[in-house]
């Protein structure tokens, strides 16, 4: 729906004292939610999630058990592990008896591909191995990635150990986003060129300046820490987190993990960057079947991505058009993104946002609304406010950013 039209937005109705005439509280949602639709903008990529029930909301997020450790490995055939992809202990990712291959062989020598045999579980840190079949496990000590191939069971064995994930509560908070509108009698009264109902056209004026206010939100807000450190949303100012501090700091704790944030270094963006951002992201679990991925850019970004390759652009003779574009970028990996320009994004910053984790979420029964205060003198006043609050889903495997990018 177009953004000129004021079809959505009816009239208010009488102040009597009847009471099937009274009207004390218009829904403007449907004001904003058209907004949002005709917004090419970030916030016509985020949808509209259920209502929350308070202004601290939760979410769950469940995960797997990792399918792959960092090691670092001896010549003498043991792997002492360094990291994991998302789980906390080697028992919940390996067992006695199973395979594990390494990433990236350490040479192209085609029997090279280093599988080995789990031939005992010494602690949540620790792995001894052996070579397994012909494989001979000869190269010098150095730090890799391991696969586990496969987790043998025997028929005579007793169950295995329940390594069931304990899943993760994330939370935000909702945030309060008000304008106020005032119309004198004189000017109420008055027959003004272009503009048929002064209301309508002051409720469509602020929307439109509340969805500035909430672009920027979603990407830059911060939750309110109280003096102690401690996250809150129990002071009437609250304010919820955005975009790009769930990505520095997902578990709102004010301690920055940065999973998915890769700096610069001041360099300008390359393709490369992008792709090893991706990889990063399919590493971590995302970019799964249920992914819609879009890079976020801002003006600065988006005209180094339209530099691309544009050598390769055929010009025919007689061609009038000029300049050169990009609103799709085709991965390594075959997914294709669409570039989506956004006014507030800084410019030294490119994120990758799933969209089928994200969504905005209004408070219940505190919707996008216009309420009359009581009048002063001969002017009316009204209240143009509603609560909202954004869900990011799985921060640390899902999205990224990259940053300190030279514009």
């Amino acid at each position: 729906m177009a953004i000129t039209s004021t079809i959505f937005m009816a009239a208010p109705g009488a102040y009597g004292s009847i009471l099937r005439t009274k009207l004390d509280k218009i829904d403007c949602s449907q004001v904003l939610a058209a907004v949002l639709v005709a917004d090419r903008q970030l916030l016509g990529h985020i949808k509209m999630g259920p209502t929350a029930t308070n202004t601290e909301f939760n979410w769950i997020e469940d995960d797997l058990n990792a399918a792959q450790f960092e090691g670092y490995t001896s010549v003498s055939g043991s792997i002492i592990v360094v990291g994991f992809t998302g789980s906390a202990s080697l028992y919940g990712v390996i067992r006695e008896g199973g395979l594990v291959v390494r990433k990236d062989p350490y040479d192209s020598t085609p029997s090279a591909h280093y599988v080995m045999r789990v031939s005992s579980v010494t602690g949540a840190s620790t792995l001894i191995t052996a070579s397994y079949g012909s494989t001979t496990y000869t190269t010098a000590s150095c730090t890799a990635t391991w696969y586990v191939a496969a987790q043998p069971y025997g028929d005579s064995s007793d169950a295995s150990t329940d390594i069931s994930r304990v899943r993760v509560k994330r939370f935000n908070f909702t945030q309060i986003f008000e304008r106020a509108l005032e119309i004198g009698q004189t000017r109420k009264g008055m027959d003004m060129e272009g503009i048929t109902d002064e209301l309508q056209y002051q409720i469509k004026a602020r929307t439109l300046e509340i969805k500035r206010e909430l672009d920027m939100a979603v990407l830059y807000s911060r939750a309110y820490f109280s003096g102690a450190n401690i996250s809150t949303g129990a002071i009437d100012e609250r304010t919820f987190h955005g975009i790009i501090e769930f990505l520095r700091d997902p578990d709102i704790d004010k301690t920055r993990e940065d999973t998915m944030v890769t700096s610069g270094a001041g360099a300008a963006l390359t393709i490369a960057h992008i792709n090893d951002l991706l990889y990063k992201i399919y590493d971590g679990g995302g970019l799964d079947e249920t992914a819609d991925p879009i890079i976020l850019v801002g003006p600065a970004q988006q005209r180094v991505i339209a530099g691309w390759d544009k050598e390769l652009r055929r010009v025919e003779q007689g061609e009038r058009q000029v300049g050169y574009y990009r609103d799709i970028f085709l991965s390594d990996m075959g997914l294709e993104l669409p570039v989506v320009l956004d006014r507030w994004v800084q410019e030294d910053k490119v994120i990758i946002l799933d969209r089928s984790r994200i969504a905005l979420r209004a408070l219940s029964g505190d919707e996008w609304h216009l309420e009359k205060m009581a009048k002063t003198g001969r002017s009316e006043k009204w209240q143009l406010s509603g609560q909202y609050g954004l869900e990011l889903r799985n921060a640390e495997q899902c999205h990224g950013m990259l940053y300190n990018l030279s514009g």
